[in-house]
């Protein structure tokens, strides 16, 4: 419709820029996050894209996501955003904004995983 603003898309392709799928499936999998199917919900789609963040932020940080210590992050990423998430009353209406929080959530949960496994330790 014309007349209705425009919402900025915040779709799971949008954040995830050159992620390939299969690293988000298994990801997910790591998680124990199952894919949406049919009806999308809120949480799920926020769970996606705290792991498309975090695979970002392993590709920023030439990280590979699913070695050993490194994949312990995706069901930490799934527990705490699920506990975020229990903690209010979500609308649909704030999807965009919890997307992207969640996006991000991911992407710093990795820089602190790198620094806390690589650059404190170079410095201590």
């Amino acid at each position: 419709m014309a007349s209705e603003k425009e919402e900025p898309d915040s779709s799971l392709t949008v954040f995830s820029g050159r992620i390939p799928i299969k690293d988000l499936l298994l990801a997910a999998k790591e998680a124990g996050v199952e894919i949406p199917k049919g009806e999308k919900a809120l949480l799920n789609r926020c769970l996606l894209a705290g792991l498309v963040g975090a695979l970002k932020g392993f590709s920023e940080r030439g990280l590979s996501p699913f070695l050993p210590k490194h994949k312990t992050i995706f069901p930490e990423i799934k527990k705490e955003l699920t506990e975020a998430f229990s903690q209010r009353t979500t609308q649909e209406s704030e999807a965009n904004e919890w997307l992207r929080e969640s996006f991000e959530y991911g992407t710093k949960k990795v820089y602190h995983l790198e620094w806390k496994l690589y650059s404190s330790q170079e410095l201590f």
